[in-house]
């Protein structure tokens, strides 16, 4: 698909009346697709995990923190792209702050701002709540080159989410995230969570969990151990890397995840296991 161009008013309005922007979970439709703004790393399309659609992210840091939210079970909708529209109040708001308001290049036309990420939280009590996300790169807040109105265009950001009602807003950058936990989401999600006919059986899950507890050692390398428990419950390899990925992504399996690198290669790590046959629980 082509890229939308936003050179007059009645280029937003169309795309408004399309629907990007509006909708919530299976719904939503962004209102920047990858194809549409250049990025800095690799822009992607990114089938969904947490919501069953198609997400649009524009770097490699947005897709690292799209891993993090939907390995939360606190997480339940992630709305990318979030526009924040020009209205006569929003422009109030930025004429008060002492903010030129942004345009479109080449143009009069007030530009639609957006919010990387509107997340919809559950807290302990089980209540939902909203929350916001801009992600930047660490050298993009420290670099003095636009600086200063980058920094007043993430006020206006700020303000403008707070008249919607949403006061949790904060900045993102890759090294908040830390490496060791984004690596090891990226490499859980290779090839996708969701599995086939034979591995979404709960008796083959569950033995391969059983084989685990025995077999599972810090003593010898991830892969020998998977390799063990893969060939005693007498499926391919492969398919028991996927259960061990989709166990630890499941929370049936906790360890270190943010400070232990996992690679097949490497020593297992010290597991915990959360979701034992009743057997092994008694």
């Amino acid at each position: 698909m082509r890229a939308r161009k936003f050179k007059t008013q009645a280029d937003v309005d169309r795309y408004v009346s399309e629907g990007y922007g509006a909708g919530e979970g299976e719904t939503y439709k962004p209102w920047l697709r990858v194809q549409d703004v250049p990025s800095r790393g690799r822009s992607r399309k990114v089938p969904g995990m947490t919501v069953n659609r198609t997400y649009h992210v524009l770097s490699d840091l947005e897709y690292q923190y799209l891993t993090v939210l939907e390995f939360s079970e606190r997480v339940v909708d992630i709305r990318e792209q979030y526009p924040l529209f020009p209205t006569r109040e929003a422009q109030q708001i930025a004429a008060r702050l002492g903010i030129s308001y942004p345009r479109y290049p080449g143009t009069t036309v007030p530009y639609v701002l957006t919010t990387d990420f509107l997340i919809t939280i559950t807290d302990e009590t089980g209540q939902k709540y909203t929350a916001a996300r801009t992600l930047k790169y660490d050298d993009e807040l420290t670099s003095p080159k636009n600086l200063q109105r980058r920094l007043e265009k993430f006020e206006l950001e700020r303000e403008l989410l707070g008249s919607k009602g949403i006061d949790d807003w904060a900045i993102v950058t890759q090294s908040m995230l830390g490496r060791t936990l984004t690596r090891n989401l990226e490499w859980l999600r290779q090839g996708g969570i969701s599995p086939q006919r034979h591995l979404a059986q709960p008796d083959v899950q569950q033995r391969f969990l059983d084989h685990l507890t025995y077999f599972a050692s810090t003593e010898r390398t991830l892969s020998s151990v998977i390799r063990t428990v893969a060939n005693a419950i007498r499926v391919p390899y492969s398919d028991g890397v996927f259960l061990f990925k989709q166990a630890v992504w499941k929370k049936a399996i906790i360890f270190d995840i943010r400070n232990t690198e996992l690679q097949l290669s490497r020593a297992c790590p010290s597991l915990t296991f959360t979701n034992l046959s009743s057997e092994k629980a008694a």
